[in-house]
């Protein structure tokens, strides 16, 4: 799998990278992050070129430098995150409680809320 997010209104980009999948990708609805020393949920969704908001997936990677890993990804703009605690918000590119990355990788299965 090719990952390549060039910057834009969601985040910035990213280099290209290359991933080896290990499985199916599945839909996911959220992941676990660590915010102000606490563990909390955060939704994810992915956002296409056009500024939409689309299904986030998780895909078992083999990561060169760490070994076994999860690929969180959304499409060509990249994933898009607010926390749960937001979740009546609708998503917004200019919300300021929301943010863009291109991807993220995740050592465990455990932190990532399938859908």
């Amino acid at each position: 799998m090719n990952i390549h997010v060039q910057d834009n209104l969601n985040c910035a980009g990213s280099e290209q990278y290359v991933f080896n999948e290990l499985g199916s990708p599945r839909r996911i609805c959220g992941i676990r992050v660590v915010e102000r020393g606490e563990e909390t949920a955060c939704d994810v969704t992915g956002v296409d070129e056009k500024g939409r908001f689309v299904e986030a997936y998780a895909v078992k990677i083999n990561d060169s430098g760490e070994g076994m890993g999860y690929l969180i990804y959304g499409a060509e703009w990249g994933i898009r995150l607010k926390l749960e605690k937001n979740r009546d918000k609708p998503w917004d590119l200019s919300g300021q409680d929301q943010w863009g990355e291109p991807f993220k990788i995740y050592g465990s299965e455990e932190d990532i809320i399938y859908a």
